[in-house]
């Protein structure tokens, strides 16, 4: 027995270190983009309960939007993938330089919503005192998001090639430049106007600036990525290429949309049951969020791996991949559980002194617990099959989970079941423990028809 598991050990050593070679620098980006909102939460507390319910209100509504054009980018990161796979840069500038223009139109696309949505605002049934400052601070948040979805181009070009660890230095950067500018305009230091809430929007436009310009920059200039800039120009944007990219983008847009939504539906019963309960709420979402972008690490990690083996046809090494992130991510979400389990006491006090809203934010820190385990899964399966080229049959996977299973359970557990604030996190560690269930049989289904199809296309070749 041992000796069995020595060998499984030394067979899944390399897998860990590349997965974790890969994934460190994403998860320390994640933790440090998530570290910002939470010192954004910080600083916007000390302005009091009404500003922070009105970050919470609005962060909901872009951060939809915002990882809905993050989803579309996600596309590009398993076709370089597959392209390095295959030895071939060309396929993988191609690839970008089609990918870019897609994310463009895509965002023009989303600003349109987003001066919708804030239009909407006073109709959503949020308490009156939070609108007009959550208007005003949509529309700077809104602007950013033209910077964003440049860089996040760019840097799933990076991630495809391998190279995690340029997007992690820029995002870290544009962290340090957002807090500095938070400082800076809520509380008018060195000259410049006390803008409030607004000077949080305004730390995160300079940010996002600086992060799509850096990103630019090493893609044009840094040695690594001279043969690929030098393709730039003989390779051209082809209208067969921009559908497939929007073909399979939406459904994976989508994917990230009914993820981040359900949270967002979730905010908006919230704000149906207490402003107290919408503050605890953004609290626990922070944190609730840092576990999540953590195990994304290495679910993008997965992601990149196995769309290099699919580009191989190496099926054997995809599974073993995915088997590998499992063991790391598992482990990942224990360490997790007992953080959130023992920190409750404490971790409320980091945002705010109310004593009302602490008591549900430390409610809430239990529900969140119950879940990690199958959050973390559930990402791993999901970057597999993103490396599978699988699109649309997650997002309904997804759709069902969370839309006709988790948000209903929680919604009667809140209004109908007694159990108000409280309420609104039960659904979720049912609809994720589904996710999980679907997404296992759905790669293991996946894996075996890609598999088919190569023989079967193989045997045609002979």
């Amino acid at each position: 027995m041992k000796i069995q598991l020595k060998r499984q050990w030394e067979s899944y050593s390399p897998l860990f270190s590349s997965i974790l070679k890969l994934g460190w620098p994403v998860i320390l980006a994640q933790m440090g983009q998530i570290s910002v909102g939470i010192v954004d939460n910080m600083i916007i507390g000390q302005l009091g309960r009404t500003p922070l319910a009105a970050a919470s209100f609005t962060n909901t509504i872009f951060n939809v939007v915002l990882l809905f054009g993050m989803g579309f980018t996600f596309i590009l990161t398993p076709k370089i993938g597959e392209a390095i796979g295959l030895n071939n840069p060309k396929k993988a500038v191609e690839a970008l330089k089609n990918s870019f223009v897609a994310n463009v139109l895509i965002c023009i696309a989303l600003l349109l919503v987003l001066i919708v949505l804030n239009i909407g605002m006073p109709y959503m049934g949020q308490p009156s005192a939070i609108i007009s400052d959550s208007q005003n601070y949509l529309w700077l948040l809104a602007l950013s998001l033209i910077p964003q979805i440049i860089f996040l181009t760019y840097k799933q070009f990076f991630e495809g090639v391998g190279d995690t660890k340029t997007g992690m230095k820029i995002t870290l950067l544009g962290n340090v430049v957002n807090i500095i500018g938070d400082f800076i305009f809520v509380f008018g230091l060195f000259g410049a106007p006390k803008m409030g809430l607004l000077g949080a929007g305004v730390g995160t436009l300079l940010a996002r600036i600086f992060m799509a310009f850096a990103a630019y920059w090493i893609f044009t200039y840094r040695q690594l990525y001279s043969k690929y800039a030098a393709l730039l120009s003989e390779v051209k944007v082809q209208t067969e290429e921009l559908k497939l990219f929007f073909k399979n983008g939406i459904p994976m847009a989508f994917q990230m949309l009914m993820e981040s939504s359900a949270f967002s539906v979730s905010t908006l019963m919230m704000g149906w049951v207490s402003e107290v309960g919408l503050a605890a709420h953004q609290v626990a979402l922070s944190l609730s969020t840092l576990g999540y972008m953590v195990y994304q690490g290495i679910g993008s990690a997965t992601g990149i791996l196995v769309s290099q083996e699919f580009g191989q046809r190496n099926f054997k090494e995809v599974n073993r991949i995915t088997n590998a992130s499992l063991i790391i991510i598992v482990a990942m979400s224990i360490g997790a559980v007992i953080f959130f389990l023992t920190g409750r006491s404490w971790m409320p006090y980091l945002f705010t002194q109310d004593e009302e809203v602490i008591h549900f934010v430390r409610i809430f820190i239990f529900w969140l617990a119950t879940y990690q385990t199958f959050d973390a899964i559930e990402i791993v399966y999901a970057g597999a099959l993103r490396g599978l080229h699988d699109f649309k049959v997650p997002m309904w996977l997804i759709f069902s989970s969370y839309f006709i299973i988790a948000i209903p359970f929680s919604y009667f557990c809140a209004f109908h079941w007694g159990q108000g604030e409280a309420g609104i996190w039960m659904g979720f560690p049912l609809g994720l423990g589904i996710i999980c269930i679907f997404f296992v049989k759905r790669f293991k289904d996946r894996l075996s028809f890609v598999e088919k199809n190569h023989i079967q296309h193989s045997k045609k070749i002979r």
